[in-house]
């Protein structure tokens, strides 16, 4: 298409280019039209890919053991950081699958889940690999509890785990046509899956039976569940709403987070909850006190956080979109957004 351009542009002595005027018209057009066809200058471009974070990220959820920390996302993104959040690495798996979910197991390997029954897992220096999980809809979340045991659930109700890093795995299900949403064990024996429907599911004997509790409000539909031992815990949605327990799903009590926006993640450290949401909100909760706090200084911005970690001396870690936020709530003073840390768009 250059090269053709550059040819109409050219000027001929029959072609009507008689006058001096005419001449210097026709050679500055000529000099700006090869000027397209110089190099791209790509360097901008190249620039921005290869930073750790892009645009595309789509964070979803982030796990934590010791000073290794990995956040997933959707195109297949991992980043990695083995000090603590002070420098990451990126990794793009093949075929680019949306990871929805990440956990670590104590014995320090990382596994992460996709939207197509994919099973990924790896340790920081090495390949992550994938496996298949049993035929399921859309696994939905993941943990792994003090055994080493890899637990997802997902649609139709169903409960998976493995004892052996993913090769066999067993399943439970109520044989409901609805999605479980998150699953935490609070020690090897206490468990505790919410879902579709405002459903709670409790196990008591390391996920043998699990048993249904009381129903959260108004068929809530539960995004992230936080419990601190087997009968305390907190669950948040949308408009903002977060219940609380204080008798193991027996009953649940509003407790006003001040806010109508959804919240998509909740996680606590010490004696400090955190709850992150749309367009970058972010929520505190001091167990001594009774009120959820929205955290000073974080800017009104269209990105929403996901998930969220807590790396202990009143650190955390939030993700999503495309935006890793430290954040600093020490039990004492005042907490602060420590900046956005690898963020894309501000």
């Amino acid at each position: 298409m250059g090269n053709r351009i550059v040819t109409k542009g050219t000027c001929k002595p029959y072609a009507g280019c008689r006058t001096i005027a005419t001449h210097l018209c026709c050679a500055l057009l000529t000099v700006i039209l090869v000027g397209c066809e110089a190099p791209l200058d790509l360097s901008g471009v190249n620039a921005q890919l290869s930073r750790p974070t892009q645009r595309a990220d789509q964070f979803q959820a982030i796990a934590q053991h010791q000073d290794i920390i990995v956040a997933v996302g959707g195109m297949g993104v991992i980043v990695k950081s083995a000090d603590g959040g002070n420098s990451w690495r990126r990794t793009t798996l093949p075929d680019k699958p949306f990871l929805v979910d990440v956990t670590a197991c104590p014995d320090g390997i990382f596994y992460a889940i996709d939207k197509n029954d994919g099973l990924w897992s790896g340790r920081l220096d090495g390949d992550w690999t994938r496996q298949s999980l049993p035929e399921m809809t859309e696994p939905q979340a993941m943990t792994c509890d003090t055994s080493n045991v890899i637990w997802v659930v997902g649609g139709f109700s169903a409960i998976l785990h493995s004892a052996d890093a993913g090769t066999r795995w067993e399943t439970w299900s109520l044989d409901e046509d609805l999605y479980l949403t998150t699953i935490q064990f609070v020690d090897r024996q206490h468990g505790i899956a919410t879902g579709e429907f405002g459903t709670v599911l409790m196990t008591a004997d390391s996920g043998i039976t699990w048993n249904r509790t009381s129903d959260l409000p108004d068929s809530f539909y539960p995004q992230s569940t936080y419990f601190t031992n087997p009968t305390e815990g907190w669950v948040v949605g949308l408009n903002g709403t977060i219940w609380k327990t204080d008798d193991g799903g027996q009953t649940w009590q509003n407790t006003p987070s001040g806010i109508s926006k959804p919240l998509y993640g909740v996680t606590g450290s010490g004696n400090t909850l955190v709850a992150v949401g749309d367009n970058a909100t972010i929520l505190y909760h001091r167990t001594s006190e009774t009120s959820w706090n929205q955290l000073n200084g974080v800017t009104n911005s269209r990105t929403w956080l996901r998930g969220i970690a807590g790396l202990g001396d009143g650190r955390f870690i939030a993700v999503g979109g495309d935006a890793l936020v430290a954040i600093t709530i020490p039990d004492n003073g005042a907490p602060s957004r420590a900046g956005a840390t690898l963020r894309v768009n501000q």
